[in-house]
């Protein structure tokens, strides 16, 4: 049997990596669905990035006493992260295109919504309803989900689906409040931005 030589194992390895990229570029997102494709995303020269919207459904009402449930979230806290959201995404997608301000005819709209939120450290929603939490010691994989829709004026050409969480083996240390889910906020918009211009 022949042995295996650092160069065998250094294609070895090129080859993996090229495999793991191809999966990635195939599946960007966790859903996808096309509705129309008369013009490719990446046609498109000027981009409106609509108001961020937050539904986190049941999110918001856990019962507190139930550890497996959400944490709850306050509507201050759904306004920071969505205005957060607005601005990471205004400027993933200034980098490649051109931002309108207003949607119309031959302007692709992003109309994207907060659909889960992760907190690393208790909410002030948390706090408010148990005043013994201990913040400090009480650290969370956090993140966010997201729904996007990819328009031109009426004509919905994408819908997008992202779940996006951490771990706690990640090696990151975990200070802010919202430290994981600012993070996904800062990374969804450039992925989202890079599959709009490359698609």
């Amino acid at each position: 049997m022949a042995l295996k030589t650092p160069k065998h194992h250094a294609l070895i390895a090129i080859a993996f990596a090229a495999a793991l990229t191809a999966s990635a570029s195939a599946r960007p997102f966790d859903e996808v669905s096309n509705k129309s494709a008369e013009n490719p995303l990446a046609s498109y020269q000027s981009v409106y990035i609509a108001p961020v919207q937050v539904d986190l459904g049941d999110d918001v009402r856990r019962d507190i006493r139930d550890l497996r449930s959400p944490r709850p979230v306050t509507e201050i806290d759904q306004g920071r992260r969505a205005e957060r959201l607005q601005r990471d995404l205004t400027r993933a997608f200034d980098k490649k295109f051109t931002l309108a301000e207003a949607p119309g005819e031959g302007i692709l709209t992003v109309e994207a919504t907060l659909t889960g939120l992760r907190s690393t450290r208790p909410t002030l929603a948390e706090l408010d309803v148990n005043s013994q939490t201990d913040f400090g010691n009480s650290i969370y994989a956090g993140g966010a989900d997201y729904a996007v829709r990819l328009i031109e004026e009426d004509d919905v050409l994408v819908e997008i689906e992202e779940r996006d969480q951490t771990f706690l083996n990640d090696g990151r240390p975990r200070i802010g409040l919202w430290q994981d889910a600012d993070r996904s906020s800062r990374r969804f918009s450039s992925r989202l931005a890079r599959y709009v211009k490359n698609n």
